[in-house]
């Protein structure tokens, strides 16, 4: 074959292991699966079809992590033997001391990663606790010592791989991969695992402390064929004390302050105790608290919750001065009972009172406590807030938000706080949509489907109107649009989402000395303006949309330039 370059030519690359029961095959195309009465070895070939004389030099994606976002932190979890995190094997039960870190696979090479759907691929397992499949082995995550030794071991099961943000300015636009459907990485874009993801952690419990070396491996096992191997491996810097420190706020006189009619704040139980005379918040002993304190600004109903803390908490609110004399508020253990382990209040506050807030481990679980005062109802994707209409405007926040498992980076960016909003189109219409007002730097998104994992993006944008955002698209009859906003780099604040019909006006020539004018916009009142100067615009008609359009012919002279405007008045 090797006098035929403008052939096609065959690279077939065979890896073996032993593994009695079952074999894999996968190929550019398909992968498929042999009986386990058939064989008795485990088969992984690569294929590729390249165009040339020189098999090396087809297009091929290649994947490294990008060091600038591993952030390694020392964080501490109590895992139960049924949390999915043990079952799957990336942790034991207990009570454990993780270095937690993102890890953003980059594809640096000249072709997508192609994967397809992961229905009967054998390169995906259905993960039963998590109700999805999940990419085998996508990364190993090692901690070595100085002399460069592996000290730790652990293994990644990625939920899957998807287009999460564009990282190259000249890679396409538009996501291509995502989970609910074909699964890949395109060329110039990234998948984000960041650390609050399930096993995006080495265990270094009981390790003494100092400095070591964390080393990030993608594709360990060779399966995917890549441009370079070379740089599949990446190696950060790590150090950590031997000692557990208690937080500032273990103790009720250095309770952490929170202001504002919503605000949030951020840190782990780890190391914190309770002390003499402290009560058992939510009716269980506990044994690891932390305290925040809240003035209310205005009287009426508060909710204060501990939504996205990675542990079964305990919530208590009381006034008092000391930590011997509280008079209880309410307090909560679980959302839902051995369902929802987070916590979640309601009661009814009074301007100028000062609230202390107790935020435990049950039965002495420890982690990191996210507490968020009157957080978005809208936080999730099934409890979007519905608007309607062409034109309207609503205001609300992120302070608090989170993101769900599966759920996609928003106009190409990580964010970290998205609220969710649901609108069905009562026309055909072109819509504007914007944030406009808010208080942050906006991501704004727009999407079809009926769940987070399995979206359709119509459109998106990260900052149009300064940090705001804003899209336009077609609405179809009857579409129900879910629209997401989150804060570029997990920015929070006040949100102002408004919508309202395109506004546009069209000229078209009837004849000689007429045109036809056609203005589509908002509901409410219009005046057509007419100018020869850009200076003087006298009024041609007022006029009121109303999800339609109007139209106008006007006299014109051939010689003449001419300028139209639409004003919208109220």
């Amino acid at each position: 074959m090797g006098g035929m370059p403008n052939r096609w030519r065959t690279r077939i690359v065979l890896r073996f292991c032993i593994k009695s029961g079952f074999a894999k095959l996968n190929s550019s195309a398909e992968g498929a699966s042999a009986p386990a009465s058939q064989l008795s070895f485990l088969s992984l070939l690569t294929l590729s079809l390249v165009n040339g004389s020189d098999p090396v030099s087809a297009a091929l994606p290649d994947l490294t992590i990008w060091s600038g976002s591993v952030n390694p932190q020392v964080t501490y979890r109590t895992f139960a033997s049924s949390d999915c995190e043990v079952v799957e094997g990336c942790a034991t039960p207990g009570t454990r001391r993780l270095i937690n870190f993102t890890s953003e696979i980059r594809n640096v090479g000249s072709a997508d990663l192609v994967l397809g759907r992961p229905e009967g691929n054998p390169l995906f397992v259905w993960a039963p606790c998590h109700g999805h499949y999940h990419f085998e082995g996508v990364a190993e995550y090692r901690l070595l010592d100085d002399s460069g030794n592996v000290v730790v071991f652990g293994r990644k099961m990625a939920f899957c791989i998807e287009d999460t943000y564009r990282w190259r300015a000249t890679a396409s636009a538009a996501k291509r991969y995502s989970c609910g459907g074909t699964q890949g990485l395109q060329q110039g874009w990234a998948d984000v695992y960041d650390a609050a993801v399930p096993c995006q952690w080495v265990d270094i419990t009981g390790l003494p402390g100092g400095n070591y070396v964390l080393e990030l491996v993608i594709d360990p096992d060779n399966r995917i064929l890549e441009d370079s191997e070379s740089n599949n491996i990446t190696r950060v810097p790590v150090s950590f004390p031997s000692d557990c420190l208690a937080p500032a706020n273990d103790v009720f006189v250095n309770a952490r302050v929170v202001t504002g009619v919503s605000g949030t704040a951020a840190g782990p139980n780890v190391c914190a105790t309770k002390e003499a005379g402290e009560p058992n918040h939510a009716g269980n002993a506990g044994g690891h608290s932390i305290w925040y304190r809240w003035t209310a600004p205005l009287s009426g109903s508060v909710v204060i919750a501990t939504v996205g803390s990675d542990f079964d908490t305990l919530l208590g609110v009381y006034t008092g001065s000391t930590v011997g004399s509280l008079t209880l508020v309410t307090a909560n253990d679980d959302i839902v009972p051995e369902v929802t382990l987070q916590s979640h209040v309601t009661f009814k506050a009074t301007a100028g009172t000062t609230y202390h807030v107790a935020v435990d481990g049950w039965n002495g679980a420890v982690g990191n406590t996210i507490l968020t005062v009157n957080p978005p109802l809208n936080d999730a994707f099934a409890d979007c807030q519905a608007i309607s209409s062409l034109a309207g405007q609503v205001t609300g926040h992120n302070v608090g938000a989170t993101k769900q498992t599966g759920e996609t980076a928003h106009a190409g960016n990580i964010g970290g706080h998205s609220v969710w909003y649901c609108w069905t189109a009562p026309t055909n219409a072109l819509m504007t949509f914007d944030t406009v007002g808010s208080s942050f730097d906006t991501l704004l998104a727009l999407y079809t489907g009926s769940s987070v994992g399995a979206l359709t993006l119509i459109t998106s944008n990260d900052d149009t109107d300064g940090d705001q955002s804003r899209v336009t698209f077609g609405a179809i009859r009857g579409t129900n649009y879910r629209i997401a906003v989150d804060g570029f780099a997990g920015s929070t604040g006040t949100i102002t989402l408004s919508w309202a019909v395109a506004s546009r006006i069209a000229i078209r020539r009837l004849g000689t000395n007429v045109v036809e004018l056609t203005v589509q916009g908002a509901p409410g009142e219009y005046q057509l303006h007419r100018t020869t100067s850009l200076t003087n615009w006298s009024t041609l008609a007022t006029f009121t949309l109303s999800g339609g359009e109007y139209r106008y012919t006007n006299q014109i002279s051939s010689a003449q330039h001419i300028y139209y405007r639409a004003a919208r008045m109220r």
